[in-house]
């Protein structure tokens, strides 16, 4: 018969459970803060992640358009355009900001040739800085840059219509059985193109759309640039495209003494045979407040693409911050300047910027950043980027001379 020790049905002493349970205290404690700092690491690094994807993908798409800027217009100096009574505008503007409202029509008077100039003459440059036009986001110390680049459409050849007839309110192009020198076709595109379509189809003429049309005059070259309003399909590849006054961007000015179309008046077959019509792009990036669905709060700083006189895209949310610099050669090579403005306050003329310096590119992550201990402060993640930009379209100059 054997005997059990009093000891052994006794079971653990207070101590050795107090011990014990501090000891286990400790050890999950200890895989708790782990954990949680791997959780915390692991948000910082994928919103780090998705911060700089979503920068990159609208930082390739604005450096494109810069690069472009000038591209395909006819002169670098500069495109007159009319102005009788309302100045001719582009896209972006506070008051829409104010009103959450941004739709054609609420936009920024084109610069004069020069600062200062009195009349005005508004003229569409291959790059417009707007040095502070934009918003001050929540917790910015100063307003943001606008900028707007201009460049020819390659891709919808409409240079390969001849035109038949300009009126002061409408331009009328054929389509000939043999293409003119013009008419530039890298494959697959192929002539025709339809002018207009329905329902739309890219890359067809679309009311809002900028059109360029140049033309010889008594031995001039004359430009006029204006907004679509309306597109007819007459059949056989011959459209009417009109250029209605009263449009959003007011480039549609009969009544002006130069700038339009009346300078280029002629009805077939007294129109010049080098007349043509190409779409431009007039291409604005901006910071506007996206409206919070639920009316919460501020909203969201958003950059903004609009092209034309079309509905301006988001491009990417939670960007805080844009600005810029430019920089400024005479034709000897000499710096001038590298400020916001690209020295227009001084007179120096937007047809002399030669780089353009994105100085902050700026985006906020979408959430706070308190669940990582790892973060120096509890606020949100930030990223920056800068790069510059040389738009060589600006620049080139024909310094090839051929002599007999």
């Amino acid at each position: 018969m054997s005997r059990t020790s009093a000891n052994s049905r006794r079971g653990f002493t207070l101590i050795e459970v107090l011990v014990s349970l501090a000891i286990g205290t400790l050890v999950l404690g200890a895989a708790v803060k782990l954990f949680s700092q791997a959780m915390g690491a692991t948000f910082v690094v994928s919103q780090r992640a998705e911060m700089q994807q979503d920068l990159r993908a609208s930082s390739d798409l604005l450096i494109k358009d810069i690069s472009l800027a000038g591209a395909g217009l006819p002169t670098a100096t500069g495109i007159a355009l009319p102005q009788s009574g309302t100045k001719p505008i582009y896209g972006y503007a506070p008051s829409c900001v104010a009103n959450n409202n941004c739709v054609p029509g609420n936009g920024i008077a084109y610069p004069c040739t020069s600062a200062g100039a009195n009349p005005c003459d508004p003229t569409l440059y291959g790059l417009i800085p707007g040095f502070q036009m934009g918003i001050k986001p929540p917790g910015s110390p100063s307003k943001t840059d606008v900028i707007t680049v201009v460049y020819s459409d390659t891709v919808f050849a409409l240079p390969c219509y001849t035109i038949q007839t300009i009126t002061t309110v409408a331009v009328t192009v054929q389509l000939p059985a043999v293409l003119p020198s013009s008419c530039v076709l890298t494959a697959p595109l192929v002539a025709p193109q339809p002018v207009t379509t329905l329902p739309p189809l890219a890359p067809e003429l679309v009311p809002g759309d900028l059109v360029l049309v140049q033309s010889t005059v008594g031995g001039n070259s004359a430009t006029a640039v204006g907004e679509v309003t309306n597109v007819t399909n007459n059949g056989g590849n011959n459209y009417t495209i009109a250029f209605a006054a009263g449009d959003p961007l007011n480039l549609n000015q009969p009544a002006a003494a130069s700038g339009d179309l009346a300078q280029l008046v002629c009805a077939s077959p007294n129109c010049p045979t080098t007349a043509t019509a190409t779409r431009i792009f007039v291409i604005t990036y901006y910071l506007w407040m996206m409206p919070d669905p639920l009316g919460v709060g501020a909203g969201t700083p958003t950059l903004m693409r609009q092209v034309n006189g079309q509905t301006p895209i988001p491009v990417q949310e939670s960007v805080v911050n844009l600005q810029f610099t430019y920089d400024t050669y005479n034709t000897n090579g000499t710096l001038l300047n590298a400020v916001g403005d690209g020295g227009y306050s001084t007179g120096t003329s937007f047809n002399l910027i030669r780089k353009i310096n994105v100085i902050h590119l700026t985006t906020r992550a979408q959430m706070a950043g308190a669940q990582s201990g790892l973060m120096i402060s509890k606020g949100y993640q930030t990223f920056d980027t800068q790069t510059s930009i040389s738009a060589r379209n600006l620049s080139y100059q024909n310094r090839y001379i051929l002599t007999p």
